[in-house]
Order: structure tokens, then C-alpha cells, then sequence
């Protein structure tokens, strides 16, 4: 679908009908395009849309160039910030003179909160590089709640880790459960640093087309602090990276030390058997000469003894806290 903005009065409004190429437009959206929109907005801009395969190569010389005079982003950003699984998708900026062309296969939230934006600006915009500004503010925004909300999950995690009781079979399936739970965050971080080292990428590309373009100081000072925000989200996936490490650590120690303590139970029953079966052994033994064989009490003598033995290194073990 092929969405023209224009500069109006109360922000971007809408082009109606069929797309044309007005003095006033400034903002082209190719949101899953035909290839018959690709191919208009190639022709009457005179520039080259990527193919979806373009756009997901991973090269930073492939993702930020200047061709043919029309200056060429992609970035990866979050969408679906608060669903259950955010999701991630690739969006190509493209500024040919003063208009924006966007290139996505997905509806993040923030391309409808920069036309709502729009509205509130000193000004209407006036250029591409505005319209651009203002997408990828939101888009810094929304990649912002992604990452509180990251850190709103870690942190319940961290109070769930440390505060597991119960016997060990519900112990054993609660760990289960925190680590599967850890794991999630653990990718959710991982797409989110993905984004936000992208438009980091982005943000110093961007910085130089506006110096190039000579914008004027007030949208370069715009520019230097949305820069500062994605340094800053940067550096927070980094802490929030480094104690999943550590959650993950912890649960994979707890999980060690509740296999060990079954072991230990296995090894502290061999042991608390292993004079009772010796007794036993040895008056299983078929000689014609073993006294006790003859005796009365014989049978009684070896159980007590036997039963004494276990109790005796069972009380031991217990003193020594192995049980």
C-alpha cells in the first residue's frame, strides 16, 4: 500500500486519490507495497527501491549509502511492544532532496505516533528530513517502552529466582519454568540490542546527511539528542544483557545444587547399607564352621546388628548434615 503525506497546516494529512507528486508532499510510506507502487515512486522520484532480500543484508555498506543523490537508511526496529512476543522487523529510510520514502512490511506503532506528533510541532513539516526526525524519535520511544518493559520482566524474574521454596519436586518444575521464563527475556534482549545498535548506526549516518544537507541548528540539536537517547538505551540493553547472564547463572547453580543433593541422598543411602549388606554377606557365606550358625539368638543377633549399624551411620551422617 502506497501512502502519501503533505504538509498541511495541523501537521501531515493524507493525500486523497490518485497518487501524485505535489509541491506539498513530503512524506511517501510503501507499507508492503505492489510492485506497480514501487515502480511509480521509482519513476517519479527518480531512485531505487530495495528488494526485500536488499533490505535484509546485514552490511553496513548495504544498509547506509548515498545513490544517485537520495540518501538510503535501514534499520531494524521493535514493533508490537507490548504483546507477549515483540516482534522485529526492517524498515529502509530514503531521503531523495526533500522528501522521505519508507520502506517496511510491518505496522509499527510508531509510524502512526509520528502523524500524530505532526500535529504539535512549532511548525508543519516542511521537509523529508523533518518527517524523519519525527518517525525515528517515536521509533527511539517505542524502542525505549520495549526495553522497560524487559526490565520490568528481569527484574519480577530476579525476585522469583531467589525466593523459590517448597519440596524439591516443586522446587525442580519451578526452575524449570524460571529458566524457560529467563531464556525469553534473554532473546527479547538480544532483538532489542539488535535494534538499538542499528539505529545507533542510523542515527550517526543521519547525522551526517544533516550536516551535509545544512539543516538548520535547532533540527541538529534535535538530531544530537535523539543520538544520546539510543547511546543510552545502548548501554542500558548492555546492563540488562549482563544480568540475564547472571540470572541465567544463578538458575543453572540452583538446578546444579538441587541434582547434587539427590545424588547426595543416593550416595548417603549406599552408605548407611553398606555394613548391614557386609553382616549379611558374611553369614551367607555356606562354611561348616561359623558358631553362630548353631546358636539360638544367631538370626536375631545379626538383625539388631544390622539394624544398629544403619541407625548407627545414619545418626553419623545426620551430625555431619549431610540429611
Amino acid at each position: 500500500m502506497l501512502t502519501i503525506f503533505e504538509t498541511a497546516e495541523k501537521g501531515l494529512a493524507t493525500q486523497e486519490g490518485s497518487p501524485a507528486l505535489t509541491d506539498k508532499v513530503v512524506w511517501l510510506d510503501l507499507n508492503d507495497p505492489t510492485a506497480e507502487e514501487t515502480r511509480w515512486v521509482e519513476e517519479t522520484l527518480n531512485v531505487d527501491v530495495p528488494t526485500r532480500a536488499e533490505q535484509a543484508e546485514i552490511e553496513v555498506s548495504s544498509r547506509l549509502y548515498k545513490q544517485n543523490g537520495t540518501d538510503v537508511m535501514t534499520a531494524t526496529i521493535m514493533y508490537q511492544v507490548f504483546q507477549p512476543q515483540p516482534a522485529v522487523t526492517t524498515v529502509t529510510f530514503m531521503l531523495a532532496e526533500d522528501r522521505l520514502i519508507t520502506l517496511r512490511y510491518a505496522n509499527p506503532r510508531a509510524f502512526e505516533m509520528c502523524v500524530d506528533r505532526a500535529r504539535y510541532e512549532n511548525a508543519p513539516p516542511s521537509s523529508g528530513i523533518v518527517v524523519l526526525l519525527l518517525l525515528l524519535e517515536a521509533i527511539i520511544d517505542r524502542t525505549a517502552d520495549a526495553i522497560e518493559r524487559i526490565q520490568g520482566d528481569v527484574d519480577a524474574l530476579s525476585h522469583t529466582i531467589f525466593e523459590i521454596r517448597g519440596r524439591a519436586v516443586t522446587k525442580q518444575r519451578r526452575l524449570d519454568e524460571v529458566l524457560r521464563s529467563v531464556g525469553q527475556q534473554g532473546d527479547l534482549a538480544w532483538r532489542a540490542g539488535d535494534s538499538v545498535h542499528s539505529l545507533g548506526r542510523l542515527m550517526t549516518f543521519f547525522a551526517y546527511t544533516a550536516n551535509e544537507r545544512k539543516v538548520d541548528k535547532l533540527l541538529k540539536t534535535r538530531i544530537r539528542t535523539a543520538s544520546r537517547d539510543v547511546s543510552s538505551l545502548s548501554d542500558h540493553v548492555n546492563f540488562l544483557t549482563d544480568k540475564i547472564v547472571f540470572l541465567l547463572d544463578a538458575v543453572l547453580g540452583m538446578i546444579t545444587i538441587e541434582q547434587n543433593n539427590i545424588t547426595k541422598i543416593f550416595s548417603v543411602a549406599a552408605v548407611i547399607f553398606l555394613p548391614p549388606t557386609t553382616i549379611a554377606s558374611i553369614y551367607g557365606m555356606n562354611f561348616e564352621h561359623m558358631p553362630e550358625l548353631d546358636w539360638f539368638f544367631g538370626y536375631p543377633f545379626a538383625l539388631c546388628l544390622m539394624v544398629l549399624c544403619a541407625l548407627g551411620s545414619y545418626i553419623y551422617w545426620k551430625r555431619k548434615g549431610w540429611l
